[in-house]
């Protein structure tokens, strides 16, 4: 069942205007990234500039010792000797300008694939974490869980069992959905860090894709916050959490966010949040393993090693 794309306003309970978290940070990236590429650039062509004078400061002086000379050449073999010259010289400056520049280039670029890899060390496992606990979500208890599987399609029905203990021994005491939030917020921490790391001159797609993911999670946060804490609340008599899993239970398949109740909606918001985080994931994991092969090569020649995502 595909929900309708849902906007989640942020309360502003400061009066102040505020700006919105996605796309003001991807504009301010790559307008750092302009910045220091022209700083750069500005820079080389310093570096020429003050070659282009040092070669002509070097043919005035040449110039000087050969008239002061008792028997100086004449003056169109001065002219000719000191155009070859002058060609040549700064022939070899452009030559070796352009070489340090591509050189820099490469440096630059294998530097901030190095600072990717070494934050995905710590991003992977997180990522596996975050999964096995997303797809116990979002499966019935009577089914089997894929534990890795990216794109789950599931729908708001498959996640009536989401205040269930959780499967793993190492959740013991704690429902499906207290574990998902736990592990969805670190690898929200992870994905800021890389972000804020990193400049991103040469990756800049998988910057966009942590940005997905970090905005998927920001607007989602008040829907999933609604969702735990219908797990210790009650309605009356009953408790909260009966009330919403028989309303999962209830929902007609073709079921849409405008038609729900109140207390329904934050649900299909969660649906809605997961189903953002998957795609945004899947980016990211193809994206940074085509960066984890390009480093593989150049260090050993070798491809990386696939991982096991289904």
């Amino acid at each position: 069942m595909k929900v309708p794309g849902i906007n989640i306003k942020v309360p502003n309970v400061t009066g102040k205007k505020t700006k919105p978290a996605g796309k003001p940070a991807e504009k301010s990236t790559k307008r750092k990234n302009v910045s220091t590429y022209r700083v750069e650039r500005t820079d080389e062509s310093r570096f020429l500039l003050l070659s282009i004078i040092a070669i002509i400061c070097y043919i005035l002086i040449a110039w000087l010792v050969v008239f002061i000379t008792e028997d100086p050449p004449k003056m169109q073999d001065i002219v000719k000797g000191s155009m070859g010259s002058v060609f040549a010289l700064l022939f070899a400056v452009i030559i070796m300008d352009t070489i340090n520049a591509r050189s820099n280039k490469k440096k630059r670029q294998r530097d901030e694939r190095k600072a990717i890899v070494r934050h995905n060390k710590i991003i992977q496992p997180v990522v596996d974490m975050y999964l096995v606990r997303k797809n116990m979500v979002v499966t019935l208890n009577d089914h089997t869980v894929k534990k890795f599987k990216i794109n789950a399609d599931f729908t708001i029905k498959d996640m009536r069992d989401m205040y269930s203990p959780s499967e793993l021994i190492s959740d013991v005491g704690k429902s499906k959905i207290q574990m998902y939030a736990y592990y969805q917020n670190k690898l929200l921490e992870m994905f800021t860090h890389l972000v804020e790391d990193i400049d991103f001159n040469y990756y800049s797609d998988l910057c966009d894709a942590a940005m997905k993911f970090i905005n998927a999670t920001s607007y989602g946060a008040a829907g999933l916050d609604a969702v735990l804490s219908y797990q210790d609340s009650q309605a009356g008599m009953k408790s909260m959490r009966s009330v919403v899993i028989n309303m999962i239970r209830d929902e007609p398949a073709n079921g849409k966010f405008i038609d729900a109740p109140p207390t329904l909606k934050n649900v299909y918001l969660l649906h809605q949040m997961i189903n953002e985080q998957e795609a945004a994931l899947e980016e990211y994991l193809r994206l940074v393993h085509m960066i984890l092969e390009e480093d593989a090569k150049e260090l050993r020649g070798k491809a990386a090693p696939d991982v096991d995502y289904e």
